[in-house]
């Protein structure tokens, strides 16, 4: 099985920058097209219908319904491809410029395609359409599986047995990533262990593990994310979250993430400042 994901897409494809809906109309990878042809599901009522494999419970906050399945098609020469279908009902989120609401999907498909324009490793998204009809507001978001990536929750289970090398890697590609959307000015707003994914290092030719290879990591699910305004508080807000649940981290596996991601020696003051600032809200929020 393989995952179609913008690597298997034709050249002539375009990835989440091009141009792209605002309101009701519909956006499509050219590539994907082909392939939800194919199926004949290259239309929002056909993908909001067909059945898919729920991967998570639904979302019921916000006064509406929003599902994550996982959608497995065969293409024309036999080859299976993983999508993740996201569909919503009334799942919406409320901003001063949108006061009357829009679908989370909405906001996470501007935020994908801004990513992309940042040079932000993040998902690949490659359909998105919404319908009014009513009083129901639906949308669909269709997203390409990270084949060849395990989430940070992954390795964070696997800590113990990890050795020196391997726990360096994960720790500087989460630092790595965490940094760049911060200095892109951006506030993830979600920043759980699960929506980190790392590149899975590859065997070498003789058939051991590559420990020497440098990991990287993509970032998923920004329907949260925003512009900082508080940039000093709002980073630490997101590095919390982090810390809230790597609790198999130790302080000096902090300082070494808090080094590559404020670019200065693991001992320095400003780390020291940073993670007793951390620790600091880490202590509020017990009270």
């Amino acid at each position: 099985m393989t995952s179609f994901s913008r690597h298997s897409l034709s050249s002539a494809s375009r990835g989440p920058r091009a141009t792209a809906p605002r309101g009701h109309a519909d956006y499509c990878d050219p590539a994907l097209g082909n392939l939800l042809d194919y199926h004949g599901l290259n239309r929002f009522e056909a993908l909001w219908h067909v059945a898919a494999q729920d991967v998570d419970a639904p979302n019921r906050e916000r006064g509406g319904i929003s599902t994550v399945s996982l959608l497995t098609l065969e293409d024309e020469q036999g080859q299976t491809h993983r999508l993740y279908l996201k569909r919503q009902t009334n799942h919406l989120g409320r901003s001063l410029s949108r006061p009357l609401g829009e679908p989370t999907f909405s906001r996470e498909w501007r935020a994908i395609r801004h990513y992309h324009a940042l040079g932000i490793p993040s998902v690949d998204a490659g359909w998105y359409g919404e319908r009014r009809t009513g009083k129901e507001w639906r949308a669909i978001l269709i997203t390409f599986d990270l084949d060849g990536r395990d989430d940070l929750d992954h390795w964070h289970a696997r800590w113990p047995a990890l050795d020196d090398t391997r726990r360096t890697q994960v720790i500087t590609a989460s630092a790595r990533l965490v940094r760049q959307i911060h200095q892109a000015g951006m506030m993830h707003g979600c920043l759980f262990p699960k929506h980190l994914f790392l590149s899975r290092p590859q065997p070498a030719a003789d058939g051991t593990s590559a420990m020497q290879e440098q990991m990287d990591a993509v970032i998923i699910d920004l329907e949260k994310t925003r512009r900082f305004v508080l940039r000093r508080h709002e980073c630490q807000r997101d590095l919390y979250v982090l810390w809230r649940r790597l609790k198999a981290w130790q302080a000096a596996e902090w300082r070494e993430f808090l080094a590559v991601y404020l670019d200065c020696p693991a001992q320095s003051d400003e780390v020291s400042r940073w993670l007793n600032e951390v620790e600091a809200r880490a202590q509020r929020k017990r009270r």
